[in-house]
């Protein structure tokens, strides 16, 4: 079975250059003759897609949970049963009153809601772009050049969540050939709360 081509970095669209700098070799070189260049390509644009698609699922999943949780403090906040529970303690009502306005004030002013929402038509967009390369409506070439555009309304990654992301896709494609990234625990625990921009990570 002929090896298989490792790319230098997450393939050559989205997150990589333009957002965080330079990103460590990912893997080992084939030579030439192993795979031709469309096989290699195919490749590329199949991780960059599969990375993209899961990072966006993983912030959505992140930021809408986030929102709801935010709406469940809001209406336990305001409910008169709640504050009648503790008609005993000292400015109850005034605490639950401030408290659900600050969680409301929080969900509006990073609108949490509708960034979900954007990483949900991402995440289907890189899925569709994924679906019509293989079905052959489209070359390696014009999936790359979509991939590109997709990059205009991406938001500046959190380098942690991104690299997980990549990793993840290294093992969809490779299984267990796949060569992986070492991302600290500490940036695996605040993924979703600092970018790290410009963050390198070393193979494991």
């Amino acid at each position: 079975m002929a090896s298989r081509t490792r790319t230098a970095k997450p393939a050559s669209t989205t997150f990589n250059e333009a957002r965080t700098g330079a990103v460590t070799a990912v893997g080992s070189q084939a030579t030439a003759s192993t795979l031709s260049e469309s096989q290699t390509g195919e490749e590329e644009i199949t991780l960059n897609c599969l990375m993209n698609a899961r990072y966006h699922s993983a912030r959505e999943a992140f930021l809408d949970a986030i929102h709801r949780w935010f709406m469940f403090g809001v209406i336990i906040s305001g409910a008169g049963a709640v504050s009648a529970l503790f008609a005993g303690v000292p400015y109850v009502n005034l605490v639950l009153g401030t408290l659900a306005a600050v969680i409301g004030a929080a969900d509006l002013a990073f609108d949490l809601s509708n960034r979900a929402r954007t990483h949900s038509l991402m995440k289907r967009r890189y899925f569709e772009l994924l679906s019509d390369l293989r079905d052959g409506q489209k070359t390696v070439a014009q999936a790359e050049a979509c991939a590109h555009r997709f990059s205009a309304d991406e938001e500046p990654a959190y380098q942690a969540l991104l690299m997980g992301s990549w990793n993840a896709a290294q093992q969809m494609v490779y299984g267990n050939e796949a060569e992986l990234l070492s991302i600290p625990r500490a940036h695996r625990w605040l993924q979703n709360f600092w970018r790290y921009e410009g963050t390198e990570y070393q193979n494991r």
